[in-house]
């Protein structure tokens, strides 16, 4: 891909473009994130996949794509008996129809709150030519952010945690990713039963999204809970990873996350929520494991280092807490 006009890409905004319900944006995001594709991605198309209603004055986009809402869904209930709401089939809903409209072979799924910072993510699609056969499900690599990608949570180990934020890949791979059923609502069974999962905890949502991938070509993959981590999903869940994606930071990338995430309030903009993902160097261990025991891994001392003392201080001592709390969840059936 060395044509410097890009006409082999189509980049899907998906999202509300000001506000959907409650959920509110910022000021201008929308418009600074197609500024960003026309600035990195010259002669890239366009394809603005949003809701009906929204305010589309002055947005520079090449086609429009209005979806149907199919409203929140349910997938647990808070310890009050009130139900918990998710965006997840919205999200699936203007994913997909975006990417619907994609006539080229290359295609980006980026977030309507988010935008490029340069386009870095192109090279480093083609860096990484080796694979195995096993869990090998994409035709190519898909590009990713790191940012969500969890390698710990609640101070443990979890598997299957890729990041919904950005896909750079073929447009077949990005389809594989986001041609997915609805979510549907989860039914109590009984007054105590708060979800699929209780008393353990429920899958996160990225794990939902890249499981139900994934089972389109194996569904022996599966996770029970958000903590299912025994050694063999481990090692199926790095395989994945280390054969299909190329996880990285967003700035690695090419990619800003918008004020939403990186303002310090929010733990994925500070140290302590930072040192849970799975950084570049980690990504090229597996990379290195898996797929090409001859590649050569920049040594990055310093920055292993300082990841390790920042999950020491941050990570770890979690665990024992999680642990304990988790015990008390099965024990008393609590929330």
């Amino acid at each position: 891909m060395k044509n410097k006009t890009y006409t082999d890409i189509s980049v899907v905004v998906q999202g509300p473009v000001q506000s959907l319900g409650s959920r509110g944006q910022e000021q201008g995001i929308t418009n600074k994130c197609l500024n960003s594709v026309r600035n990195y991605l010259p002669g890239a198309k366009i394809i603005l996949s949003t809701w009906h209603n929204q305010n589309l004055d002055g947005l520079d986009y090449d086609e429009l794509v209005l979806c149907e809402d199919p409203g929140q869904n349910i997938r647990k209930y808070n310890k009050d008996g009130s139900p918990k709401y998710y965006n997840n089939n919205r999200q699936i809903v203007s994913t997909l129809e975006g990417l619907k409209r994609v006539k080229t072979k290359y295609a980006i799924k980026l977030r309507s709150d988010n935008y490029l910072t340069s386009n870095n993510f192109i090279s480093l699609q083609t860096q990484f030519p080796a694979r195995s056969n096993k869990y090998r499900f994409l035709k190519e690599r898909v590009v990713t952010a790191n940012a969500f990608t969890r390698k710990y949570a609640k101070g443990q180990k979890v598997a299957f945690h890729l990041s919904d934020f950005f896909y750079f890949g073929l447009t077949d791979d990005l389809l594989t990713l986001w041609d997915l059923p609805l979510v549907k609502d989860y039914k109590k069974k009984s007054e105590h039963d708060l979800s699929p999962s209780h008393p353990n905890y429920i899958t996160d949502c990225t794990q939902l999204f890249w499981l139900r991938s994934l089972q389109k070509f194996e569904p022996s993959i599966t996770l029970e809970h958000l903590l299912d981590n025994n050694k063999e999903k481990t090692k199926q869940s790095d395989i994945c990873y280390a054969n299909n994606v190329i996880i990285s930071s967003p700035e690695e990338i090419g990619l800003n996350l918008g004020e939403k995430f990186s303002n310090g309030k929010v733990r994925i903009s500070r140290e302590r929520g930072k040192c849970a993902h799975i950084y570049f160097h980690e990504w090229q261990d597996l990379y290195k494991k898996y797929c090409d025991p001859t590649f050569n891994i920049e040594p990055a001392y310093i920055l292993r280092f300082k990841l390790f003392i920042n999950r020491l201080k941050y990570i770890f001592p979690v665990y024992f807490e999680a642990k304990i709390r988790q015990l008390k969840r099965k024990k008393y059936n609590v929330p």
